[in-house]
């Protein structure tokens, strides 16, 4: 997650069904994806963060399950999943979850650790330019199938923690727009990031973040100015979902001296609302 130490890994993985990794075409993207530097990161090091040591990884894992909105998750899908320590978690928390790395290594390491866990895939798919391919294959996929002939949004918990930083811009800009097309209703979006420069890249996990908040903040801003300008047609359709947009609302913020926390939810009902408290 820091600077050497860096965060969690970029996004690769080999289509793998129940933890078990294999190839899924990822040669066409290898040339936009920093496959030495991770690799010299795991070389000899089945754990180059410490994810399993650090109290400060034990402590940041714990918080973000904690502010998760729901107890449990349908479909969930982790960006980045490294040795897939906090996969393990998160497995535990949803009825299907997809755990995805851009490295080899660490889709290997994270397909044993989570080789007991049937409900669990271990994919290999560089982020961005996988996302599509990926998501198709995995809504065809036992376990995370769609039953109608219609496209719906595949996921319930999308959870992207400590890769953003390592792409582009552009490829931050991308993966944003996958995460409006792929977020279910009622959904879950959780993102976190280390806050301090890594060597070799640009992007921070304060810039990741705001860019995160000014993507979401726009959507929402659309969706108000288009229900102003059509409360007759939407009150109409107030009860189908499927012509309901995407709404972010902003459930959960941890700023932290070393990461940050945000949690967004394709729901206007806060915790309290959803157990009709409020």
């Amino acid at each position: 997650m820091k600077a050497n130490k860096t965060t969690p890994a970029d996004c690769n993985q080999s289509g793998a069904k129940s933890a078990s990794p294999s190839s899924y075409n990822v040669d066409a993207y290898l040339e936009t994806y920093s496959e030495t530097y991770f690799d010299e990161l795991y070389s000899d090091n089945t754990d180059p963060w410490q994810y399993q040591t650090r109290w400060y990884e034990k402590r940041k894992r714990d918080i973000c399950l904690a502010v998760l909105p729901l107890a449990r998750y349908g479909n969930g899908i982790e960006l980045g999943c490294g040795n897939g320590v906090f996969s393990e978690l998160l497995a535990d928390r949803c009825q299907a979850l997809v755990s995805v790395d851009g490295n080899t290594h660490a889709v290997q390491l994270a397909a044993q650790r989570l080789a007991s866990m049937p409900h669990v895939k271990v994919i290999q798919a560089v982020i961005p330019s996988a996302l599509v391919t990926l998501t198709t294959g995995i809504v065809d996929a036992d376990g995370l199938s769609d039953d109608s002939s219609a496209y719906k949004p595949a996921f319930d918990l999308i959870v992207i923690s400590e890769i953003l930083y390592y792409l582009s811009p552009d490829d931050i800009h991308k993966v944003i727009a996958w995460i409006k097309q792929n977020l279910a209703i009622g959904g879950t979006l959780l993102c976190c990031h280390w806050r301090y420069a890594i060597d070799g890249f640009a992007m921070t996990g304060e810039t990741v973040h705001q860019r995160l908040h000014q993507a979401f903040n726009a959507v929402n801003n659309a969706n108000t100015l288009s229900k102003t300008n059509n409360q007759e047609n939407n009150s109409k359709n107030s009860n189908n979902q499927e012509n309901q947009p995407t709404t972010f609302s902003h459930q959960s913020q941890v700023i932290d001296s070393d990461f940050l926390l945000d949690v967004w939810q394709n729901s206007l009902d806060s915790v309290a609302r959803q157990e009709n408290l409020i």
